[in-house]
């Protein structure tokens, strides 16, 4: 169906195991950043190679049957503004003790999203579901003002990898991939159970704080709000 608008792009953080991080070392309280605040909200939200063409098999002068290779997503994202210590976190960088300045660090974090958009009348809500990607800000651009302002937009690059946990993001025959979408109005439908799957066990509540840059000094790991 066709489509329009991004509604909202939602991130966290994951450990080794696929577990959501939350507290200090996640991006709130409950873990989940929803890039929707003053200012900050994404322009652009790309994915490419979800699949390739087949490659034809040949038998008798007829094609018997067709080929496919792996599902090997990636994404282009720019954002309008994107808070400065989720854009570090998101992509691996780590605060320097002496000076406080933000340094690439390896391996990069796993990183799980949520890309929201819009049916054309707008009723209907459209999610892009990744569970493991790894993100790259692979430039800085600068420019100095004249007249008019000179702005750069956040753009980040990002591979999409198997996800985490052997029993998410599986097809009707058992087999994983690295992308599901979701529309509000399919028949068994359901937000909260996928936000949970693709968040690493996220599940919310009335309490806490979703989607504000972590200042905590008390990790949780259990629960937060939703990201409407």
């Amino acid at each position: 169906m066709s489509k329009h608008n991004i509604v909202k792009a939602s991130f966290a953080l994951l450990d080794d195991n696929g577990d959501l991080i939350s507290g200090t070392n996640g991006l709130s309280t409950d873990g989940l950043y929803v890039a929707d605040h003053q200012g900050e909200g994404f322009s652009q939200i790309n994915v490419s190679a979800i699949e390739a063409a087949g490659t034809a098999g040949w038998g008798n002068g007829q094609i018997k049957r067709t080929s496919y290779g792996k599902s090997m997503p990636t994404l282009a994202l720019t954002a309008l503004d994107l808070d400065w210590k989720i854009n570090q976190m998101i992509k691996g960088f780590t605060q320097n003790s002496t000076t406080g300045a933000w340094v690439r660090q390896l391996p990069k974090p796993h990183v799980a999203m949520i890309a929201e958009s819009q049916s054309l009348d707008g009723d209907i809500s459209i999610y892009e579901c990744f569970n493991n990607i790894e993100f790259v800000e692979e430039a800085s651009n600068n420019s100095t003002d004249t007249n008019s302002e000179a702005d750069y937009s956040t753009a980040l690059s990002g591979t999409v990898l198997t996800p985490l946990k052997s029993d998410i993001f599986l097809a009707a025959n058992g087999v994983q991939q690295p992308y599901m979408v979701a529309k509000s109005t399919d028949t068994g439908f359901d937000l909260d159970k996928l936000m949970a799957e693709t968040f690493g066990g996220y599940t919310k509540s009335t309490s806490g704080t979703t989607g504000s840059a972590t200042g905590s000094t008390t990790d949780s790991t259990t629960s937060g709000t939703s990201q409407g």
